[in-house]
């Protein structure tokens, strides 16, 4: 993507499908814009299990188009 970073660090850009709703629905309105994992290839029950045992409390994932989060409006 053609992104202009402004940082004098090492940043990657990439596209995930939906993520532009989590990121409003979860990661915004949960107060934590900032902290999102992305894992590449198919980790997610192992992670999930991780977290569960580490006493995490909420866990998000980007939701496919027609699967709404708590707080989205299903008449736009």
């Amino acid at each position: 993507l053609p992104v202009a970073t402004r940082s004098f660090g090492a940043i990657g850009v990439f596209a995930i499908p939906e993520m532009g709703r989590f990121y409003r629905h979860v990661l915004v309105e949960g107060r934590y814009p900032h902290h999102g994992a992305v894992a590449f290839g198919h980790f997610g029950k192992a992670v999930y299990n991780l977290f569960r045992y580490l006493g995490v409390k909420e866990v998000g994932f980007n939701q496919p188009k027609g699967m709404l989060y708590k707080t989205e409006n299903p008449f736009k």
